[in-house]
Formats: C-alpha cells, sequence, structure tokens
C-alpha cells in the first residue's frame, strides 16, 4: 500500500547543518515572517541591549516598561491586612420601636449579669462567714486546751525543780495535800459565787418583766385619759426628763473638779 502512495508536492524544509531540499514548500524570501529572534514576545518585557548575553530589543513605552516598586503593592507586601477599607457608612438613622427594644435587652442582660455576679460574691462571703465561725469555735477548743496544757507543764517543771533541789518526798506530799486543800475551798467559793450570781439573775429578771407589766398598765391608763390631761401628762413626763438631765450634768459637773 505504501508503494502506491502519490509523491508530495512538498518537501521537508532543511535541517540547520544539511542541504536545501528542493521542493515548493519553501515560501520566497519576501513572503517569509521575520527571524525569532527578532519578534518581541506578547506579555513579555522587552529586555535592555545593555545586559550581556542577551539579544538587544528595542523597548517599547507603557505599562510594561515603568518600574515596580514592592513598598506600591500592600498586597504583596503585606498580605491582605495591609489593604484598608473605607470608612463605615451612617449609623442608623431611624429609632424605631425595634431599637429601644433591643437597647433594653442588653440592658438588661447587662443588669442580669451584674446580679449574678453579686449573688456569687454573697454565696461566697456566706461560705467564708461560715468557716471563720467553724474556725473561731475550733481556735476556742484549742486554746482551752493549750491552758490546760500549760497548767499541766507547769506542775511538771515544778515536780523537776523538786527533783533537781533533791526535796525529800514527804515534803512533796504535804505540798500537795496544802494545794489540794486551797483548790478545794476555792472551787467551793466559786459554786457558791455562781449560784448566787444564778439567783440574783432570776430576781433581776422577775423585775425587769414586773416593771414591764407596770409600763404596760401605765400606757393604758394614758391612753384612758381625755386628751387635755393626756398633753398635760406628755408635758409634765418631758419636764421631769429634763430636770433629771439637767441633775444629772449639774452632779457631774460638780464632781469633775474634785477629781481633778
Amino acid at each position: 500500500m505504501a508503494s502506491q502512495r502519490p509523491p508530495s508536492g512538498i518537501s521537508r524544509p532543511m535541517s540547520r547543518s544539511g542541504s536545501a531540499v528542493p521542493g515548493a514548500g519553501r515560501p520566497p524570501t519576501a513572503v517569509r515572517p521575520p527571524p525569532t529572534a527578532l519578534r518581541v514576545p506578547t506579555g513579555m518585557v522587552p529586555a535592555s541591549s545593555g545586559h550581556p548575553g542577551m539579544r538587544g530589543t528595542i523597548p517599547s513605552p507603557g505599562v510594561l516598561s515603568a518600574a515596580i516598586k514592592v513598598a506600591n503593592r500592600p498586597v504583596t507586601q503585606q498580605g491582605l491586612s495591609g489593604m484598608k477599607t473605607g470608612m463605615k457608612g451612617p449609623q442608623r438613622q431611624i429609632l424605631d420601636k425595634s431599637y429601644y427594644l433591643g437597647l433594653l435587652r442588653s440592658k438588661i442582660n447587662e443588669l442580669t449579669t451584674e446580679t449574678s455576679k453579686l449573688h456569687k460574691e454573697i454565696e461566697n462571703y456566706n461560705q467564708e462567714n461560715s468557716v471563720y465561725v467553724s474556725y473561731e469555735k475550733r481556735a476556742e477548743g484549742l486554746a482551752a486546751e493549750i491552758k490546760d496544757l500549760q497548767g499541766q507543764l507547769a506542775d511538771y517543771n515544778m515536780l523537776v525543780d523538786k527533783l533537781n533541789t533533791n526535796t525529800e518526798m514527804e515534803e512533796m506530799i504535804n505540798d500537795y495535800n496544802m494545794l489540794k486543800a486551797q483548790n478545794d475551798i476555792e472551787a467551793r467559793s466559786i459554786d457558791s459565787i455562781f449560784t448566787e450570781r444564778r439567783e440574783r439573775e432570776e430576781v433581776v429578771r422577775a423585775i425587769e418583766e414586773e416593771i414591764g407589766r407596770e409600763r404596760q398598765v401605765a400606757e393604758e391608763v394614758v391612753q384612758a385619759m381625755p386628751s387635755a390631761k393626756r398633753d398635760k401628762y406628755f408635758a409634765m413626763t418631758t419636764t421631769n426628763e429634763e430636770l433629771l438631765q439637767a441633775r444629772l450634768e449639774k452632779k457631774n459637773n460638780k464632781n469633775f473638779p474634785e477629781m481633778i
């Protein structure tokens, strides 16, 4: 099949090192395009003829021939953050019902947050107060225990002193019996004083209750008086209080020079 193919009238162009192949495929010299070295690529800046090793071209004026400064390109230099947007437009102009409702909700949320914060502080304060009370009670118990231990330590120190001074056992026993008898007497005296104090407190409480009842009766009598007598009674009561106060001040002023 290849032997029946008709010969082509167009031959291949010659290679750089070979000879020209005759044929009708090569166009005339006047019709051929300019050499590749003289073409200016589209979208590329023409190279200057001053650089060695590069083909000289004719520089063309325009944007591509201008010098590019990186400092004038904020996106390339600083990224997207380098670009600054313009000023915001005007704020909301119509203050309608929804605007005030939103403002009221924001204030309510702020008040709720502050209230919850105050409640939390109060809870923390109450908790610290309860802990402080428990610690105070514990400190009182420990103080009593320390006082008891200090008494025992004093007894032991006295015993060590007696042993260091070669005190006889009989003398130590006599001292013990004497101190025990003295402590028993003081304990009975303290018990009697405590009993007497409790009895007097009961008497004072009974007298205060009786005074309260008498005052209530007096108030009822005053309320039952006519208005004229009641006003006169209040005036006399006020005068009596003023006289008592003046007498007390006079007495204090009289005693003050004697103290000096």
